[in-house]
């Protein structure tokens, strides 16, 4: 049986004219059928708008910031998606169907894709098992591409994939797992592996959030504001930026106004303290 170390090398060996796929037509057909199957699946349940998630505690969660996570179970509706969020979603699903597609015709063996699994009283769903090994599939800008590639992610997880895929992995009984990551601009791949000593414990986690989320006083803020430059003002930190309540987190800054985004050519800023106003234009937050 093939090992997951040689995955990569042979999902490229894919595409090359001297090596491609070596599994007799009938088994390639069936796999390529299966993966646009689902694809097909996905896309029906996204342009039907059918893919959003409720409200709940679950393994994909559980590494999100306390106070974000907070803000998910109040009566708040948060910053609402931009029209081309969902092609941005669904993109991602489409790759991840891709790369277990790949996997099987490179003959690596792949198996309980979608399983349910559950970590006190919280249910999941594993991407898959890859040579039996568990991954969970990222498609990721090349930015974040390199936080997996140089295993950055160790220290700086903002987004708390690690204790997503510990929560996977302890529910699981998996002393190894590992995130299988594609570049979704270059089309490359890396695979980041965690193995016993770097599976975090989410058990007491998931204890303590059971209980924080139905508090009535929120957490303290994730992250704190920081400088803009040399004027005076103070920004949010590019974390904050990402998360869609930041509008109700930071409602007591600049006077009690708020925060104020201002749009400078290399992207949105979102000033928390304005002593001097850009010269560029103030949009309103939605």
């Amino acid at each position: 049986m093939k090992k997951i170390t040689s995955l990569i090398k042979d999902i490229y060996n894919l595409f090359k004219e001297d090596k491609g796929c070596k599994l007799s037509d009938s088994k390639r057909d069936k796999i390529i059928d299966t993966c646009v199957e689902n694809i097909r699946k996905q896309l029906t349940t996204s342009i039907m708008g059918k893919d959003k998630d409720e409200a709940r505690l679950r393994m994909s969660n559980v590494g999100y910031p306390d106070r974000q996570l907070w803000y998910q179970f109040q009566n708040v509706e948060g910053e609402r998606l931009r029209d081309n969020d969902p092609i941005k979603f669904l993109y991602g699903h489409i790759i991840e169907e891709l790369v277990f597609c790949f996997a099987e015709l490179a003959g690596h063996k792949v198996r309980d894709r979608q399983k349910e699994t559950n970590l006190g009283g919280i249910k999941g769903h594993i991407d898959g098992r890859i040579d039996n090994i568990l991954v969970d599939v990222k498609s990721a800008s090349p930015m974040s591409f390199r936080k997996f590639e140089d295993k950055v992610l160790y220290s700086d997880d903002p987004f708390g994939y690690i204790d997503q895929l510990s929560s996977y992995a302890t529910a699981e009984k998996a002393d190894e797992a590992g995130f299988l990551v594609m570049n979704k601009l270059s089309g490359e791949l890396c695979f980041m592996e965690l193995n016993e000593l770097e599976i975090t414990n989410t058990e007491e986690r998931i204890k303590y959030l059971k209980g924080m989320i139905k508090s009535d006083t929120p957490p303290d803020r994730c992250y704190s504001d920081i400088p803009e430059g040399k004027s005076g003002n103070y920004k949010l930190n590019v974390n904050c930026s990402y998360c869609a309540f930041k509008k109700d987190c930071w409602s007591d800054v600049n006077g009690g106004v708020g925060l104020r985004a201002f749009d400078y050519k290399r992207g949105r800023v979102y000033l928390t303290r304005v002593s001097k106003v850009p010269d560029v234009p103030e949009v309103r937050i939605n």
